[in-house]
């Protein structure tokens, strides 16, 4: 018997099910608390919580997969199945089934901003998707529902009916650009059609597909790098005309090491992240004085080799190129990144100053506790008080009010380009948030593609790399960097 997609019965049964209970919204409800999930807040109002009384199907099934441990989610479908007595085989796994964000659950705004047919309009959509005939119109009001969008409304047709269409989650959308495949849609008609023939073009059903993408790791998709010519001919062949994402690069001289940032690198540099912002700052002032915001600050350290929950990126790929081909002793790796353009932010981006004053929070700092509070509640616990107090000191306008998102993710930001060395580099940042608590770094969820330099390849490489004008005294203008690379040049001890 096969072990993996044992969840598949239970959902089509489920979905059958959710069909008749549009009139008992509240029983809905009462069943997910039964079976032991959480957080069933609807917005406040004059400082009251609000209860969820309402919800749709697609909703109900998202409340399934916010958790996203696998043990848990199992757990959950263990006793689904058993509160309503369902006759499918007991489900084994969860394979292919993409979680959701624990703070995006609903596919409706809260109450207060609510509009009274949205529910409707879900509860609607859902039958016609399962009867297969699906209004337009109502397929695109549906989709402008705040709260909804078309990755999000990709996944939970897909829970729907896992064996017919696609979800278009980060992970498969990347997939399904290194297979040349389309992964974007702007109706009904055309979303259809592309579950259609993405199912044609790869021979397999829908969950095998998702299933794949989240287990398709970066590390099985490598090339080797044994020149600029070959570098760009990878690279060529991955452009596309109409791109809704940025490309950014990252070399990392050693293969072996992984996508973290300093402050990260070691368990003492993250437990002292605080006091080593502190102590620079405190030691050389007049190095700072022209940083007006955390963020700044941490490029400045970043810029004097100080640990920082930074990693440098740039837009050139010859930049990244040369510090991969740094230490001849050691294969090197070339990071390609793909980032949407609504998730790159800017350095006074309110999010980044969230982000960035993390770091001057002590090791004990945690969200772990919080993350099922309504927005208000989140604000009042004393952790994000504290964190409140550190961004008000660079933005004294800055609302009260922390997205908890923002804690949790990693955010691609774009520096100001006051800073020689970032012009040169077409330097770019990873801003790391943290996983729950502060001891562990928030998942970088950008698809990207690797590519090894062979040790052997590197010098010849470094060369070629001179010969276009990238080497340490144009990457690194300083002064003291530039005197080094001229001792190299001419071999002068």
């Amino acid at each position: 018997m096969n072990k993996i997609f044992t969840w598949v019965s239970l959902y089509n049964e489920l979905s059958d099910w959710l069909l008749l209970q549009k009139d008992h919204q509240q029983k809905l409800i009462t069943i997910l608390k039964d079976i032991g999930i959480t957080g069933f807040r609807d917005g406040h109002e004059t400082g009251e919580y609000i209860e969820l009384g309402e919800i749709d199907p697609f909703t109900f099934i998202s409340y399934l997969n916010k958790f996203h441990s696998d043990e848990r989610r199992i757990e959950i479908l263990h006793n689904l199945r058993q509160k309503l007595q369902f006759e499918c085989t007991e489900p084994t796994d969860v394979a292919g089934i993409p979680t959701i964000h624990p703070m995006k659950v609903h596919l409706f705004p809260r109450k207060s901003i609510r509009n009274k047919k949205d529910i409707d309009v879900l509860w609607t959509l859902f039958k016609q998707v399962k009867t297969g005939n699906v209004d337009e119109r109502l397929f695109q009001t549906a989709l402008n529902i705040k709260s909804v969008g078309k990755g999000k409304l990709s996944i939970v047709l897909f829970y729907v009916n896992p064996e017919r269409y696609i979800p278009l989650d980060s992970n498969t959308s990347t997939y399904l650009r290194s297979k040349k495949l389309g992964y974007t849609y702007d109706s009904f008609a055309s979303y259809k059609k592309l579950s259609e023939e993405i199912v044609r073009s790869l021979g397999k059903s829908p969950w095998e597909i998702s299933y794949e993408a989240y287990t398709h790791a970066p590390e099985n998709d490598v090339s080797s790098i044994s020149s600029i010519r070959t570098l760009f001919e990878r690279l060529e062949g991955e452009l596309e005309e109409d791109m809704d994402y940025h490309i950014f690069y990252r070399g990392q001289y050693d293969k072996s090491f992984g996508l973290v940032p300093s402050i990260y690198r070691e368990k003492y540099l993250i437990q002292n992240e605080n006091r080593i912002f502190r102590d620079i700052i405190a030691q050389c002032p007049a190095d700072f004085k022209g940083c007006t915001s955390t963020f700044e600050k941490l490029v400045k350290m970043q810029h004097y080799s100080l640990p920082t929950r930074l990693l440098d990126i740039t837009t050139n790929p010859l930049v990244a190129l040369y510090f991969a081909c740094e230490n001849d002793a050691v294969d090197g790796k070339l990071f390609r990144f793909e980032v949407r353009t609504t998730d790159i932010k800017y350095f006074d981006s309110d999010a980044v100053s969230v982000a960035s004053n993390i770091a001057k929070r002590p090791l004990d700092f945690s969200i772990e506790n919080l993350r099922d509070m309504d927005r208000n509640s989140f604000n009042q616990e004393e952790d994000i008080q504290y964190l409140l107090h550190e961004i008000k000191f660079e933005k004294p306008h800055f609302q009260n009010v922390i997205d908890s998102r923002d804690i949790e993710r990693v955010f691609c930001v774009k520096p100001m380009f006051d800073n020689p060395r970032i012009i040169r580099q077409s330097g770019a940042f990873f801003l790391y948030g943290i996983n729950g608590n502060k001891s562990k770094p928030a998942s970088l969820n950008f698809g990207y593609k690797m590519y090894i330099i062979n040790k052997a390849h590197k010098q010849r490489i470094r060369k070629q790399l001179e010969a276009l004008g990238i080497d340490k005294s144009t990457l690194f203008p300083e002064v003291e960097h530039v005197a080094e690379h001229i001792k190299e040049k001419y071999h002068i001890s």
